[in-house]
């Protein structure tokens, strides 16, 4: 860097950074304020330090504004390049095309639509399926002892079939409906159980247990009484209408938890009107219907008793009655405890319901029969047809004997060819011909169908007579008696004895409780994805009337139709019906009284549950939070889930914007005037000063209810990335700026509250961000300087305007420098310059510095109330990010959905996806695809994510601030293991430590982000080289630690221990699978022996090992690329094997299976990800590099585990140079790697032995920066000896301070000195290094060209402190030490070697014993039981001969190989069955997520109020859009028009004219500027804000609730028509008065309404 013009500059800022003028009055031009218009300063002037006036304040590039305001404020800046030829503009970037398109959009519409419906009738069908099914066996229980009419099919002679149902019939119901109810009281069980094992979860105290179980069991004998007692003597439909009256305590406790309000009377009058229903059951109903008098009392008891289960949730803490508000929080107590105390309760209410069966029924069933051995198989049931002439009971004979001789009728021919048959079919039933009847041939056209019956019968009495010769002889007759009466005969009727279906009550329970749980999940699942209106509440409030209108119609068909719905039920099972059935369209139904009953029931039911329609809950909530009980009732399916659902689910948003700003705020960055008009000052409490939010943090002084906000300290780390690399994290960065301020404006100006608002504030830490320039003196290096000039670049690509961000902040720090910027949207983006000489660098280090600064410095030691601590923590985040990260604040908020929904969650990760161009990117791209399908997605769904990875995840600040996390996060490496676990791989031991504390990590799919990963070979291998072994160093470490991780982690089990032992295996013996795999494909391919093509593989992979243990790195990878290529052509030949293979084996070989397994997984994990189906595409490179992958790889990662060197983002050009330097020329005859320690350009030598050298070089150490640095040092303490030697003897010196922004300054009292000073500036460079004095060479970097204009800052006296601690403690660099360094080394090559030996040992193991196998296959196999026998020939284990003998087999596989092919299948299984669940639960989230446009009210329906709280965020981000808020009159974009149509002059000496006026640039103000412009009364029906991406059309009246919201904000002080500044007074004014913004928004405001539409190139 030139020296001169460093001092130049130095000179230039003399005395303009510390102002000290009102920013107030500059800031509104008021005129009773300081003088802000002084002249230009002289160059006199300029060098004094002492100035009896205030400075002119610089704009952002130095010169002062020509207005005399501010141009370096936050808000608005002065362009001053008035060079009339440097006109010519560079349009800003296009925006990114951050859109997935709009067919995706519209896939996420139809998607979320169909999900509506889908839920709607998954959860009605569900629902009524459960509740018909249980009023099914329940009514088969109440047909025990009576007749019942069937379908005379089975005696077709006859008009109507008659059954009698036994009570022995009945007790497979009885049982099935026990069961029913105790499958969801058994599924608590084991849920609760397995929280209780697994999970830390509060004992309840007694009183609460005993509370519990008191009203559990009088809930469940209430259930039992109705069930067992009740409901069987009653019809079904009658029982339906009844579910509707059980909530009589939910209704008596609504009315008592009221809370005090206006409406309060109101509601608590509508309360009283839904107790009457409810209460029914004791007075009306056995008055106005007789039929259930009788039991009137045992209905009452038992609904009142099974409406106490939910009082729960209807007690609230709030409520205006003290005893109410003390059982609320009872309530609230008992909900954290319900794990452990429902172990025991849901075992007892069984008991309790096996209780009331055997009390109910035993007495009306009897106990023989209640207790028989077999209570659901196959009975015998008689069929009854009465009223029958002689000529109907001949017909009736004669077809029977048809069906008991099936030659009867035939010729002689026929017969025997019959009788043949039936003794061919039948003949193990020859013996029992004398006892049943046999079956004739079944003639599909005959119209009598009682042969089905009868071919059914006679499979059922053979299985039926065979069991009667197992058993005992008793029961063998009585089987023989039964089977002897197939039909009897009498004089006006004739019986029919025929069997019932076995297990059908079984299948039936079955059915019944699939159908609760399916009603339960679906219910769930529309509550998690925000559809509980239309998924939820309406199919529970239609479950009820569906049922009681399928009953009643059935019940009138079957009274008409006695075969109605044979062909779905057993002919004799039917529910009960009323003697008179009457339809649901029928008006005699609408008249009974038990109708209008009903309808209250149901109506005060739905009031009690009026919370379903309001629901208040975030998305994706846990289960806990929204259901109170763990359990359902299979008949009150729907009701449960109504009472159980949540009433107070509101997510706790607290009023925290209110708070935002509105302390503390700048006037500077409140408002800018547009024109000569002053605006009112705002009110104090509105905006009068900043909060110290910008200076000190996202974290207030005082506490608040600010403290609960969200907040995301997003900390990227950098090195050497590319330009292109920095733009995309800048733009994704300043993305987030501008989603958070429109957040923030909607809260703070529209009072719109966002439950996603966050706050946000931004961090680079810059490794290795200083060069030295000859003096030794620290210059940011290339890097930083290309950093600097991308932000302006990446703002104006995100804002689509060209724009120039506020000159920063520049400070020194005690680990080199700090950079600090204001972004558009008013958060901060602070870079830290990290100087390798100060502190340690690399990533992990960078994360250290981070965690201590914000964690540990601004959360835990500058806050000092401990209950804010703990609130900060649980709601602060740290995003950490990779320098070459893209993504959108939508994938962030993603991922804190997941934060907020589980508090277990200490990281989140997103769908990393690969970014560059080359052969490799593509193999990436499929790599990480499936990766990402399948492996973290299992990780995810059966235990946790091993590996966040730090280029886009999520932490939450509480699981980073426990124990064994941070603090052993900081730890140095000493073992040689620590290198490689700790520096190799930092973000898969965060993860391991985050684990072994028992917190979770999580994958979300639909957040994604993309990061450019490696083009070259090389940097491939070398990234993968600090992955591979740190991914096993990791494993290794959790898995030694899996007692401890199983007990404190709720999310990992030993099966998931298991299953990643598996992989480990899987994944060190895979270099050798792949081997065997080559070696059998070349084998087959070319015909050639296994032994030849075993040695023709094991040539190169030797070598390959050879090399990768003793060559350097550039031979190896020349060598990696070699082989890796030579393999890759071999595959070509594998493709041909596994052909030939398939063909030979058969597709059922085990080979084959797995083949197309893998490629069927893959296939529907690509469909299932349809946005990144095109992943699939590169899966042919993928297969073609599996050698190269797979097993070179590995292998080359351990081989190197020595080398712990970063490898990737090298500088190549620095690199070289230094090569270059130090290298000179070498001849060597033996090589000794001496090439550093010859210091001659030319040498030659042999070896060690002896060396020429030839044109020596200087001495590195006398010229080296450091030496110099020191010599200065020297010298400057000889200076000061020197000045206080003056001072003793009275003279007057100067002695320049380090810690001033002043770098010479020169006391007043000197002219001498002061005039000597300024000669030297224009004196050679020469003679400045010969100045008397030199400033702190710490700040020379402050000097810099792209820093000139950046103001200089200094830390807090308490934060330099921290850092001065910190960074001794744990980030001090490591010194130089040769013999320190030596031990490190070879604790590494020996680790490397140990692990090498075990490694290639295990490999060589695995082959040869599988090699063996494979030879010795005829005398070891097992023999595969699928596919075709074929004939081969095999050498005989057992004899002495060695001939060859043909035999005919299955498919012979070694047993080793089977096993680990078994293995592999299984992983295979299990990551695919995982990948369905997760792509489920992303489904949900995606649904979630979605907002369904088509469902909103149309415009004339919705409320301007409403369409304001809708569409608040959006309305924010269009008004603070900065493109076009300065504009006289936004022009298209260049490309868009023809030649013939651009006005370039035009535009140019346009653009040349607004570049002299003040530019807005903060998103706040340009907010302001429009919001404040808005109104309503010259405005047509309709107005266009035009957004950068889609229009937001708001009417008349919207932009009218908008100025209300803006009045309500600013008490009156701003009249529209009056005191407005932008309605100008006089036209004449108009042009002089009125700013841009202003005349832009009055074209688009004042039209007629017959142009209310706004031109599609205008937007603000």
């Amino acid at each position: 860097m030139d020296t001169l013009d460093r001092e130049e500059a130095a000179y230039l800022r003399l005395g303009v950074n510390n102002l000290a003028s009102s920013e107030d009055n500059h800031f509104y031009g008021l005129p009773g304020g300081k003088d802000s218009s002084h002249p230009t300063t002289s160059a006199s002037s300029r060098y004094s330090t002492h100035q009896p006036h205030p400075h002119p304040h610089p704009t952002s590039n130095g010169v002062q504004s020509p207005e005399g305001t501010l141009g370096n404020d936050e808000t608005q800046s002065v362009a001053v390049d008035n060079r009339g030829w440097d006109i010519f503009r560079l349009l800003p970037p296009k925006n990114d095309n951050l859109q997935k398109g709009f067919w995706h959009d519209m896939s996420l519409q139809v998607l979320k639509v169909s999900t509506f419906f889908i839920l709607f009738f998954l959860t009605l069908g569900s629902a009524f399926v459960a509740k018909s099914s249980f009023l099914l066996m329940v009514n088969g229980i109440a047909w025990g002892g009576k007749n019942m009419s069937i379908c005379a099919d089975k005696i077709p002679e006859a008009k109507t079939n008659t059954v009698f149902i036994s009570h022995k019939h009945v007790a497979r119901w009885v049982w099935a409906t026990f069961i029913a109810l105790c499958a969801p009281e058994l599924l608590c069980f084991i849920r609760c159980f397995h929280r209780t094992l697994f999970r830390n979860v509060k004992r309840p105290t007694l009183i609460q247990f005993f509370t519990v179980l008191t009203i559990e069991s009088l809930h469940a004998f209430g259930v039992g009484l109705l069930v067992f007692k009740v409901l069987p003597d009653f019809p079904a439909e009658t029982a339906a209408m009844l579910s509707n009256a059980i909530c009589l305590v939910p209704s008596v406790l609504s009315i008592l938890s009221r809370r005090a309000a206006k409406m309060t009377l109101i509601l608590v009058i509508i309360d009283i009107a839904a107790i009457v229903p409810q209460s029914s059951d004791f007075w009306a109903w056995p008055a106005l219907v007789p039929e259930i008098r009788s039991k009137a009392l045992l209905i009452s008891i038992s609904l009142l008793l099974i409406s106490l289960a939910w009082w729960q949730n209807f007690v609230d803490s709030q409520s205006f009655l003290p005893p109410v508000r003390a059982l609320g929080a009872f309530a609230k107590r008992l909900s954290e405890r319900k794990s452990k105390t429902y172990v025991v309760v849901s075992l007892w209410k069984c008991v309790i319901y096996l209780i009331c069966l055997l009390t109910f029924l035993s007495p009306k069933i009897g106990s023989d029969n209640l207790m028989q051995r077999d209570p659901f198989g196959e009975k015998l049931i008689t069929i009854t047809a009465r009223e029958l002439n002689a000529t109907q009971i001949s017909h009736f004979l004669k077809r029977m004997q048809e069906f008991e001789n099936p030659d009867y009728g035939l010729p002689p021919a026929s017969k025997r060819a019959g009788g043949a048959a039936q003794e061919e079919d039948d003949g193990e039933d020859v013996g029992f011909e004398e006892v049943v009847t046999t079956t004739k041939k079944w003639d599909e056209d005959e119209p009598i169908d009682a042969g089905d019956y009868a071919k059914e019968e006679k499979s059922k009495d053979r299985r039926r007579r065979k069991r009667a010769v197992e058993v005992n002889p008793a029961d063998s007759r009585e089987e023989e008696e039964e089977a002897i009466s197939a039909y009897n005969v009498y004089e006006s009727h004739v019986e029919l004895n025929q069997f019932t279906s076995p297990y059908d009550a079984l299948w039936v329970a079955m059915i019944q409780i699939a159908s609760v749980i399916v009603c339960y999940h679906s219910s769930k699942f529309a509550c998690k994805v925000m559809m509980q209106r239309m998924g939820f509440a309406l199919p529970i409030a239609l479950t009820v009337p569906l049922t009681v209108f399928f009953l009643s119609t059935t019940c009138e068909k079957r009274a008409q139709d006695p075969c109605h719905m044979t062909s779905v039920l057993s002919k004799e099972l039917f529910w009960q019906c009323p003697i008179d059935p009457v339809s649901f369209w029928h008006w005699n139904f609408w008249t009974n009284p038990q109708t209008w009953i009903w309808l209250a029931w149901l109506g005060s039911q739905i009031w009690v549950t009026i919370h379903l329609w309001t629901p208040k809950h975030e998305r994706l909530a846990r289960s806990e939070k929204l259901f109170i009980l763990s359990y359902n009732s299979p008949l009150f399916i729907d009701q449960s889930l109504a009472f159980n659902r949540r009433r107070d689910d509101k997510t706790k948003i607290k009023a925290e914007f209110q708070d935002l700003e509105m302390e503390g705020e700048d006037s500077s960055q409140t408002y800018e005037t547009i024109g000569p008009g002053q605006i009112p000052k705002p009110p104090p409490s509105v905006c009068s000063a900043s909060s110290s939010k910008l200076e000190s943090g996202l974290i207030r002084d005082q506490a608040s209810a600010a403290d609960a906000i969200t907040k995301i300290y997003a900390c990227a780390t950098m090195w050497h990335e590319s330009p292109l690399e920095m733009t995309c994290m800048l733009k994704s960065i300043f993305r987030l700026d501008e989603d958070q301020c429109a957040r923030r404006n909607a809260q703070k100006y529209l009072k719109v509250i966002d439950p996603d608002y966050y706050e946000f504030e931004a961090h680079i830490f810059f490794d290795d961000a200083f060069d030295y320039n000859d003096y030794g003196e620290p210059v940011v290096n290339k890097f930083v300087k290309q950093l600097i000039e991308k932000m302006d670049e990446a703002a104006s690509a995100v804002h689509q305007t060209n724009m120039r961000l506020k000159a920063p902040k520049k400070y020194t720090t005690p680990y080199g420098g700090r950079i600090s910027y204001v972004l558009p949207g008013k958060n901060r983006l602070t870079i830290h310059l990290k100087n390798k000489n100060d502190i340690r660098v690399r990533k992990r280090w960078s994360q250290v510095m981070y965690l201590y600064y914000l964690l540990g410095y601004r959360l835990m030691m500058k806050v000092s109330d401990q209950a804010r601590k703990e609130i900060i923590a649980e709601n602060t985040f740290i995003l950490t990010l990779d320098g070459d990260v893209d993504f959108t604040p939508e994938c962030v908020h993603l991922l804190v959905d997941l934060m907020k929904k589980n508090r277990r969650l200490g990281a989140a990760c997103g769908r990393i996806h690969p970014r560059g161009s080359g052969l490799m990117i593509w193999y990436q791209k499929f790599e990480y695809a499936v990766g990402h399908w399948l492996q973290k997605a299992t990780e995810h769904m059966i235990g946790c994510v091993l590996c966040s990875p730090g280029c886009f995840s999520l932490f939450r600040s509480y699981a980073l601030m426990d124990d064994n996390v941070t603090r052993k996060y900081a730890s140095k490496s000493e073992r040689p293991l620590d290198y490689v676990q700790y520096d190799q791989g930092e973000d898969r031991w965060l993860c391991t430590l985050l684990l072994q504390r028992g917190y979770r990590v999580e994958y979300c799919a639909a957040s994604d982000a993309l990061t450019f990963a490696p083009e070259g070979f090389t940097e491939f291998f070398n990234q993968r080289r600090r992955w591979i072994p740190s991914t096993l160093a990791n494993i290794i470490d959790l898995l030694k630690d899996y007692r401890n991780v199983v007990s404190v982690n709720e999310s990992i089990s030993i099966w998931y221990i298991i299953y990643q032992l598996v992989m480990l295996i899987s994944s060190i013996l895979g270099p050798g699978t792949i081997f065997l795999m080559v070696v059998g494909a070349i084998s087959i391919s070319f015909n050639i022996d296994t032994t030849v093509a075993l040695v023709i593989i094991t040539i190169p992979v030797a070598i390959f090992c050879v090399v990768c243990l003793i060559g350097t790195p550039d031979k190896q990878m020349l060598c990696a690329q070699i082989v890796g290529a030579l393999f890759a052509m071999l595959m070509t030949a594998v493709i041909v094997g596994t052909s030939l293979q398939i063909q030979k084996d058969g597709i059922m070989s085990p080979h084959s299976i797995f083949l197309f397994a893998v490629i069927a997984s893959f296939m529907t994990a690509a469909i299932l990800h349809p946005l990144e189906f095109s992943c699939i595409i590169p899966g042919i490179l993928y297969f073609l590099a599996i050698p190269c992958m797979y097993m070179l790889l590995p292998i080359y990662s351990i081989c190197n585990l020595n080398n712990v060197n970063w490898g990737t983002r090298e500088d190549p050009a620095k690199g070289k140079a230094a090569a270059a330097a130090t290298r000179g020329k070498h001849f060597d005859i033996i090589e000794s790697g001496l090439e550093g320690d010859a210091d001659g350009d030319i040498s030659f030598g042999c070896g060690s032995a002896c060396r020429l050298l030839c044109c020596l070089k200087p001495n590195q150490i006398e010229t080296s920066p450091q030496i110099w640095k020191i010599n200065e040092g020297l010298k400057d303490i000889s200076r000061k000896l020197e000045n206080l030697e003056r001072k003793q003897n009275g003279q007057s010196v100067t002695m320049p301070s380090g810690n001033s922004d002043k770098w010479n300054d020169i006391e007043e009292d000197d002219p001498a000195e002061r005039d000597d000073d300024r000669d030297l500036r224009e004196q050679s460079k020469a003679a400045m290094r010969n100045k008397k004095w030199r400033r702190d060479s710490k700040e020379t970097w402050l000097g810099d060209a792209v820093l000139r204009n950046a103001e200089r800052d200094y830390l807090e006296t308490e934060e330099e402190a921290f850092w001065g601690e910190m960074i001794t403690k744990y980030l001090e660099p490591i010194a130089a030490d040769a013999k320190n360094e030596e031990r490190i080394r070879q604790g590494l090559t020996d680790l490397r070697n140990k692990v090498c030996s075990a490694f290639f040992m295990g490999n060589v193991v695995f082959i040869i014993i599988v090699l063996v196998l494979q030879m010795q296959k005829d005398c070891l196999h097992i023999e595969w039981p699928l596919g075709p026998k074929f004939n081969h020939t095999i050498v005989p284990c057992n004899s002495d001969s060695k001939e060859e003998i043909w035999v005919m087999t299955r498919l012979q596989l070694e047993p080793i190989g089977l096993v680990f092919l078994v293995f592999f299948m299984s992983i295979l299984v299990i990551q695919f069955f995982a990948m369905l669940m997760h792509r489920f639960g992303t489904l949900a989230h995606i649904i979630a997520s979605t907002e369904l446009f088509c469902f909103r009210k149309q415009r004339d329906r919705i409320s301007d109020e409403d369409l304001v709280v809708q569409n608040a965020v959006e309305i924010a981000r269009e008004l603070q859009a900065i493109r076009g808020v300065d504009e006289v009159e936004e022009q298209p974009i260049q490309e868009d028009r023809g030649i013939s149509r651009r006005r370039v002059v035009q535009n140019l000496e346009s653009s040349r004219r607004s570049m002299m006026k003040r530019r807005t640039e903060t998103l706040d103000a340009a907010f302001k500027k429009r919001f404040f412009a808005l109104n309503s009364a010259d405005v047509g029906e309709e107005v266009g804000f035009a957004g950068r991406e889609k229009r937001l059309t708001l009417r008349k009246g919207t932009i009218r609730a908008l100025e209300q919201r803006r009045d309500s904000l600013f008490g009156g002080t701003i009249d529209k028509r009056t005191d407005n500044p932008y309605n100008s007074t006089s036209e004449a004014e108009n042009a002089g008065s009125r700013g841009p913004a202003q005349r832009r928004l009055e074209r688009i405001f004042n039209q007629d309404n017959g142009s209310a539409r706004v031109h599609p190139e205008s937007r603000f």
